[in-house]
């Protein structure tokens, strides 16, 4: 298993742990809204994933704290971020 796929098996289950105990509560209500929106829930996981690794690079980069608030954001965009 390469490196980067285990990065991505990290933030799927951070995702995952997201919806599972509703923190945050857009995380759970976007995988909802993209299924009710006609997208499959892989595809779903996908996007709302990649939203995650983008605000996770943001700090990093930054050295700021995770913001939830952009994160809730950037959710409520998908699928057009």
């Amino acid at each position: 298993m390469s490196n980067d796929r285990t990065v991505k098996d990290g933030f799927l289950d951070t995702v995952l742990k997201q919806i599972e105990s509703g923190k945050p509560p857009a995380a759970r209500a976007t995988l909802e809204r993209l299924k009710g929106e006609g997208h499959s829930e892989t595809e779903a996981l996908h996007l709302i994933t990649a939203v995650l690794r983008t605000e996770m690079d943001k700090m990093i980069k930054t050295s700021t704290p995770f913001d939830d608030d952009a994160y809730s954001e950037l959710l409520k965009k998908l699928p057009h971020v």
